[in-house]
């Protein structure tokens, strides 16, 4: 019986405008589906959960507004969301101090823990590290990094440098743009990016800047080979902004793609595609909201309660059986146990994975257990 609440509510903290708006849309309609399914076959205890949600385009001062909003006066305890480092950096003094939880379904820089976050997205030794691997065994050792100008690409630039300088990778250059870059900005970034003639880019660019970059760093090759770009970020949503030849031959490192054929994999796409709007696509940001939601919801379930600490009890407790496969929470960091996937981009613009971890990786923030030549070994050379 539900004890705190007549019935759950969930904020979700998303922004359908802005410079990121197609990826947080892939993620609010990921949650609102897990919500839906939920709902579908009977609610939490017998109630229908219900969401909240409103379009903060990208502000990081109205995310605190809005979270500060639903805590005060909707009393909801739990939120879902945040896309940028920034607007989760925004509302965690929030998310403390009224001691609510929120969910943050976001790949992010590390070296951060609260007790009232639960990251479902990659930290860098889910991604950054088996990436770095990757690159070096199969491209080379000369890398350029190219980011969006705030601290997600800033933090997550230095801790793959780290880990190619580990290797006997040689750091070119690192070049930033802002997050609405000008024509002329991406252009001039991407020469000086071709002219140190790199083995592989390794690009934080995020948003509407992601297209342009690829699309005008590959202008720079159109009569030689183009070095891959690497990316932790880019997504089904970016390539679906770029031609099929700008795409083809890059490289994303992710839990989780649209071309995965398992069985949960096409019935989640299903779903989607019945579900969403044409113009959504599905991603791993998509695939994290969707099964920290339900992470979320099945935790309400256990608890036979909406109160914060029977749910927080049994979060640790519950194994989601998601899309990209088995994910948990690791008690010790509120950091989630993820699959690690690298694909390469295929002529047709689909994700074709190269590499997938032997199992889910445990959660390292901080980067303090990890060596590179550990990945290395398990890396295939492309053919």
């Amino acid at each position: 019986m539900l004890n705190r609440m007549e019935e759950p509510v969930i904020g979700l903290l998303f922004s359908d405008t802005g410079v990121t708006a197609d990826i947080e849309r892939s993620q609010r309609f990921g949650a609102q589906l897990a919500i839906k399914q939920i709902n579908e076959s009977g609610g939490i205890g017998g109630k229908p959960i219900k969401y909240m949600h409103r379009d903060l385009g990208g502000d990081p001062d109205r995310f605190r507004a809005y979270a500060e909003e639903l805590i005060k006066n909707n009393k909801v305890d739990f939120f879902v969301g945040c896309y940028m480092s920034h607007t989760r950096k925004a509302i965690m003094a929030t998310i403390e101090r009224s001691d609510v939880l929120l969910f943050y379904p976001t790949p992010y820089e590390g070296f951060e823990y609260s007790p009232n976050i639960f990251y479902g997205g990659p930290a860098p030794n889910q991604n950054s590290a088996p990436l770095a691997a990757y690159l070096i065994k199969n491209y080379g050792s000369n890398i350029v990094f190219v980011g969006s100008d705030y601290i997600y690409p800033r933090e997550s630039n230095h801790v793959m440098q780290l880990l190619y300088k580990q290797h006997g990778g040689t750091i070119l250059d690192e070049f930033y743009m802002p997050l609405y870059p000008s024509f002329n900005e991406v252009k001039d970034i991407a020469n000086k990016v071709a002219n140190l003639q790199p083995d592989v880019v390794f690009s934080t660019v995020v948003g509407h800047g992601t297209a342009e970059f690829y699309t005008e760093f590959a202008n720079c090759y159109l009569s030689g080979q183009k070095p891959p770009i690497a990316s932790l970020t880019t997504s089904e949503a970016e390539i679906n902004k770029m031609s099929l030849e700008t795409a083809k031959g890059n490289i994303v490192v992710a839990p989780y793609f649209s071309s995965d054929k398992s069985e949960k994999s096409i019935l989640f796409l299903s779903e989607c595609k019945n579900y969403f709007p044409s113009d959504v696509s599905v991603t791993a940001w998509t695939e994290a909201a969707y099964h920290q939601t339900l992470l979320l919801c099945q935790a309400m379930q256990a608890a036979g309660s909406v109160e914060l600490e029977k749910v927080r009890e049994q979060l640790y407790l519950t194994e989601i059986h998601a899309p990209q496969g088995p994910v948990w929470i690791e008690k010790q960091n509120n950091h989630s146990h993820l699959t690690s996937r690298i694909a390469e981009i295929d002529h047709d613009g689909a994700f074709n994975v190269k590499w997938i971890s032997p199992s889910p990786i445990c959660p390292d923030p901080y980067v303090v257990v990890h060596r590179l030549e550990n990945w290395t070994e398990l890396m295939p050379r492309v053919l």
